[in-house]
């Protein structure tokens, strides 16, 4: 059995961090499986990541329940991505807090966009599309079945029936193209804006 490091949270917190895959990563250089269940968090932490896995070579993502934002970053670095026949994957653009004056916020903007190509020649380079098409999706946050994330080259296959695990814990009203069943159950499990249930807080957030 493949040694497996899961992901389950937020990008960036608790066992979820650059330090800790990589002293996984380190400990086992053979064939190694990760398990993603994850809607995402910081943008650096998830490119930190992504360079971990694309380094070792050998890695098979395995995503249960969700891959979304930052999470995509180190999931399409994978030698081979399979999907849980209901779970989901998606991209958008990074995003970000800024406070200070109107020359702060242009440099905060003008980052954004550079965060924003360099991570679509990410995607694009391990899915084959063109940096333009994919910039498309990004601008749209474009949310994909295991189908369709298989179908456009995001996964590699749908894996066999299985036990799926539930649902990563996530505002997911923050989206702002979230399927309807994301955002009942954001609201359902008190993960929404308003709810008495403390909330996870992204500073940057792909």
């Amino acid at each position: 059995m493949e040694p497996r490091f899961d992901i389950e949270g937020v990008i960036g917190q608790e066992k979820a961090t650059p330090a800790a895959l990589r002293r996984f990563l380190a400990e086992n250089t053979g064939p190694v499986r990760i398990s993603i269940n994850s809607a995402g968090g910081d943008a650096m932490a998830g490119a930190a990541m992504m360079a971990d896995v694309e380094r070792h070579g050998r890695v098979t993502v395995q995503v249960q329940g969700i891959a979304a934002s930052a999470a995509t970053l180190l999931v399409v670095a994978a030698h081979e991505v399979t999907m849980h026949q209901a779970a989901m994957m998606m991209i958008h653009e990074p995003y970000a807090l800024a406070d200070g004056t109107a020359d702060a916020h242009r440099l905060a903007a003008d980052a954004l966009d550079k965060m924003t190509r360099t991570y679509a020649e990410a995607y694009a380079r391990h899915t084959g599309h063109p940096v333009g098409t994919i910039l498309a999706w990004m601008k749209a946050e474009t949310w994909m079945t295991a189908q369709e994330a298989v179908e456009l080259h995001f996964a590699d296959k749908i894996e066999a029936q299985s036990q799926p695990l539930a649902l990563a814990a996530f505002d997911y009203t923050r989206f702002r193209s979230a399927p309807a069943e994301l955002v009942r159950a954001a609201h359902q499990n008190g993960w929404a804006a308003g709810s008495p249930e403390p909330k996870t807080k992204e500073n940057h957030h792909a």
